[in-house]
């Protein structure tokens, strides 16, 4: 197990460093090797010898059945796909070539060569779905606002709801290479999806919460600006006042201790600037 990682990491690291020619004939001699080895091991319960396919074993088409019904979610997330793209009516020549290419000669080759495993035969409809994909994230810096808006939703929605449902998952990879093609169980990608929806949820809620807050201190704050400072002390605390609104006696008739009056007076200088402030700005 650990000469496998040791393996994928420096697959990884090719991909990641020859990006622009990455050999692909040893990557996936050693994808190869990583499918027999998990075999031997009875780690694929799916799996038969001779072991000599790529990757997890998936469900194959049956005896009876026609392969293009078999892989029709497929084709139809294509046809939902392309539908939308055109909807944009992007200026585009790339996207209008990859709209024009259909898949159906590569799905037809694989039936003839005698494959019937439904990932596979579905590859040459991902591969299209991800390619306008891809193209659409490259157009995101070109277009406008309102378009690149559009543009989003789309991209987000192909990742998370239509591979999602079929148990596709989209790898996005930077600087512009293409994104990677990965079967994965549909119940783990639409729990990873509900649980990210709903840490959003619970983000946006905090958020809303801390403005809330916010604006519940600000109109406190107004509200206290407000005070003419020269009434800020007018209570039964005091029975006498100077010009200015700073006591001068107590409720009982004495005077207000220097200690008191100190604090009084650094109150009444912090409410004069914060009134001046708000009867300066007309509030």
């Amino acid at each position: 197990m650990q000469v496998i990682a040791g393996i994928v990491k420096d697959a990884n690291i090719h991909l990641k460093t020859s990006k622009d020619q990455p050999d692909l004939a040893t990557i996936e001699a050693i994808a190869r090797w990583i499918t027999k080895i998990v075999g031997i091991f009875g780690l694929d319960e799916n799996a038969a010898p001779p072991y000599d396919g790529l990757g997890w074993a998936s469900a194959k088409v049956a005896a009876d059945q026609d392969p293009a019904v078999a892989i029709k979610p497929y084709t139809s997330v294509l046809e939902s796909v392309s539908a939308a793209v055109q909807e944009l009516q992007l200026n585009s020549d790339s996207i209008k070539v990859l709209l024009e290419k259909v898949p159906d000669a590569d799905f037809q080759a694989l039936v003839d060569g005698g494959v019937r495993d439904i990932e596979q035969l579905a590859l040459p409809y991902l591969r299209s779905v991800s390619s306008l994909r891809d193209e659409l994230r490259k157009l995101v810096g070109t277009v406008t606002p309102e378009v690149k808006k559009s543009i989003l939703a789309l991209t987000d929605r192909i990742r998370d709801v239509d591979l999602t449902n079929l148990g596709v998952y989209l790898d996005d990879r930077p600087d512009g290479q293409p994104s990677l093609i990965k079967f994965v169980p549909a119940a783990e990608l639409i729990a990873a999806r509900e649980e990210k929806a709903a840490r959003e949820r619970e983000r946006i809620r905090q958020k809303e919460e801390a403005r809330i807050a916010r604006e519940k201190a600000e109109q406190e704050k107004l509200a206290k600006a407000r005070v003419n400072p020269k009434d800020m002390f007018k209570d039964d605390r005091f029975s006498a006042w100077d010009d200015n609104g700073l006591p001068t006696k107590m409720k009982d008739g004495s005077d207000v201790p220097k200690s008191q009056l100190k604090k009084l007076q650094k109150e009444h200088q912090k409410q004069t600037k914060l009134y001046q402030e708000v009867v300066g700005k007309g509030s």
